[in-house]
């Protein structure tokens, strides 16, 4: 009797639907609606930089937006400890994550982040400005 429990509960099919790779990233990035990153490496075309003491307390918020109702467009907000915030998205299937700074002096900046890799843990990001291309890795504790 118990091998025949067993046979049809490994049998069944599962009814969740799969986590797209927007919502991994979303939930990595926001955690349960919030999370905290602080910047541990920075690589300028790709040579690791000795961080200054303002990197090495550097930290930057995502927050998720609570009334974005359409899952196929994930967005919310960050704040980081230089005092900047503005609005993040993702876009290219999760594979870009666009921000815009919103209170920059000489008005709205966005910067165009390539994923290099996100886990519950660290964050890895990079851009190209100008011919330099900077990334920039951060952990979550």
């Amino acid at each position: 009797m118990l091998l025949g429990i067993f046979l049809l509960t490994g049998c069944t099919k599962s009814s969740e639907v799969p986590e797209t790779r927007e919502e991994k990233v979303v939930g990595y990035l926001t955690g349960a609606g919030n999370k905290y990153w602080h910047l541990k490496e920075v690589y300028v075309n790709a040579v690791k930089q000795v961080l200054t003491d303002a990197q090495l307390r550097f930290t930057k918020t995502y927050t998720i937006d609570p009334a974005n109702t359409d899952p196929t467009r994930p967005r919310g907000s960050f704040v980081n400890s230089d005092g900047y915030n503005g609005t993040w998205k993702l876009i290219g299937g999760g594979e870009t994550l666009y921000e815009t700074f919103l209170n920059n002096p000489a008005g709205p900046v966005a910067i165009t982040f390539i994923i290099n890799d996100v886990s519950s843990d660290k964050l890895d990001i990079e851009y190209t400005l100008n011919m330099k291309t900077q990334r920039e890795v951060y952990y979550a504790y």
